[in-house]
C-alpha cells in the first residue's frame, strides 16, 4: 500500500516529498523512481557555478550554446526537449527562436520604402510640381537628377513635362507603379516623380541683402506641425509678395515631397529660411527695422494693421498658437473678425488671409 500511496504523489510533483523532510526523501525516491537512461547523465547542475572567464560567469553563460551531447544514442533524442528545459530559461529558447528567425528571413532594402532615410535625396511628386521645379531650380541643384515616369502611364499629357526634362539634361527612367508608391508613401504622385538633392535653404541674411523691396515682408512659422499646412502657406507667400518664409529646424513640419506638392510648386519661387530659434530670429528682424505682427484672436481688427513698412507675420502652430516668448516678441497683434459661430479657420486660411490684406496696404 505505500508504494500505491505515494508514487500519485511523486508523479503530480513532490511538494508532500518537500515536507516530508529529507530524511526519508532520499528512500523514497530511489524505491519508486524508474531508472531512465537520461538519468544516467551527469547533466551540469542547474544552480553550478559556470565556468569563469574572463568577462565574468554571467557573460559567459548567455554567450554559451547548449553543450552537445555525443553520449546520447539516437534513441534517446526523444529526452533532448526535456534537458533543454532543464539547463535554459525560457528567455534562452525565446533568443534561440528570435535569432535563428533573423538568420533565416530575407534582408529587406528599407530605403526603398522610407525615401526619408536618405538625407542627400528629395523627391518632388506631381506634373505640376514637377514641372515648377525643371522651371526654377537651377541647374547647379538638379545636377544627377532623375525623373523616375510609371509604365502603366500615359505619355500624352507630359509632353511638356518630358521636354523640359530633356532640356535639363535630367535622365527619364521608367519603373513600376509599385515602386513609385514604396517611394512616395502617402503622397500622391500621379505617376510622375523626381529625385533631385536635399532641399536648398535659404540663408535669411541673403534673402535680405538680395530682396529689392523697400519693404519686405516675412512670414514667420511658428512650429507649424502639417506639411500640408506649410505648403499652402508658402503657396499664399508667393501669391501676395512675401520676400521669404522662416520656419523652425526642430519640431516643426520642414520642406517634404508632400509640402512642395501642396504649394504647387511656388516652393522654389519663395526662399524658405530654416532657423535653429525663433526667438532669435525674431530679436535680429526687430532690430534690423522689422515690425512684429502677430495672429491673435484677441488682437486688433486685421484692416488696422499697418502693413505699409517692412514686417513680419507671425503664425503660431495650429493647436496652440505663438508660444509664449514668441508672444513676448511682437510688437502688435492683430484678429480676423468672422461669423461668432465659427471658432476658429485653419492656420493656412488665416495666414492667406493675413497676407492678402498685407498686399492691400503694400499696394502690390
Amino acid at each position: 500500500m505505500g508504494p500505491r500511496l505515494f508514487a500519485p504523489q511523486i508523479r503530480r510533483g513532490g511538494a508532500l516529498l518537500t515536507a516530508c523532510g529529507s530524511s526519508i526523501r532520499a528512500p523514497i525516491i530511489s524505491a519508486l523512481a524508474t531508472p531512465k537512461p537520461v538519468l544516467k547523465t551527469s547533466p551540469t547542475p542547474t544552480h553550478s557555478p559556470s565556468p569563469k572567464t574572463s568577462a565574468g560567469p554571467i557573460m559567459a553563460f548567455k554567450r554559451s550554446h547548449r553543450p552537445s551531447r555525443p553520449n546520447d544514442a539516437p534513441s534517446q533524442n526523444h529526452h533532448a526537449p526535456q534537458k533543454r528545459s532543464d539547463r535554459d530559461t525560457p528567455a534562452d529558447v525565446t533568443k534561440r527562436h528570435n535569432d535563428a528567425r533573423r538568420t533565416s528571413a530575407p534582408k529587406r532594402d528599407l530605403r526603398r520604402d522610407t525615401p526619408e532615410s536618405e538625407p542627400n535625396r528629395f523627391f518632388v511628386c506631381g506634373v505640376h510640381p514637377i514641372e515648377e521645379t525643371l522651371d526654377v531650380v537651377p541647374s547647379t541643384i538638379l545636377g544627377e537628377s532623375k525623373l523616375f515616369i510609371a509604365d502603366t502611364r500615359s505619355f500624352t499629357d507630359i509632353q511638356p513635362l518630358l521636354k523640359r526634362a530633356e532640356e535639363k539634361h535630367v535622365r527619364t527612367v521608367s519603373c513600376s507603379m509599385d515602386e513609385l508608391d514604396a517611394r512616395t508613401g502617402e503622397t500622391r504622385h500621379q505617376g510622375v516623380l523626381l529625385e533631385i538633392a536635399a532641399f536648398p535653404y535659404a540663408d535669411l541674411d541673403d534673402v535680405l541683402e538680395k530682396t529689392p523691396s523697400k519693404q519686405p515682408m516675412i512670414v514667420v512659422l511658428d512650429q507649424i506641425q502639417d506639411p500640408h499646412n506649410l505648403g499652402a502657406i508658402i503657396r499664399s507667400a508667393a501669391a501676395f509678395g512675401a520676400d521669404a518664409v522662416v520656419i523652425a529646424k526642430d519640431r516643426a513640419a520642414q520642406m517634404t515631397p508632400t509640402a512642395i506638392k501642396t504649394s504647387a510648386g511656388q516652393a522654389w519661387r519663395v526662399p524658405v529660411c530654416r532657423v535653429t530659434n525663433i526667438a532669435q530670429t525674431l530679436r535680429a528682424l526687430k532690430d534690423a527695422g522689422f515690425v512684429v505682427f502677430g495672429a491673435d484672436i484677441k488682437g486688433d481688427p486685421l484692416p488696422t494693421i499697418r502693413f505699409d513698412q517692412p514686417c513680419v507675420i507671425v503664425m503660431g502652430s495650429e493647436g496652440d498658437g505663438m508660444r509664449r516668448l514668441t508672444r513676448t516678441l511682437c510688437d502688435q497683434f492683430a484678429r480676423i473678425d468672422m461669423n461668432q459661430a465659427v471658432e476658429s479657420l485653419n492656420v493656412s486660411v488665416a495666414a492667406a488671409i493675413f497676407l492678402y490684406q498685407a498686399s492691400l496696404a503694400r499696394k502690390l
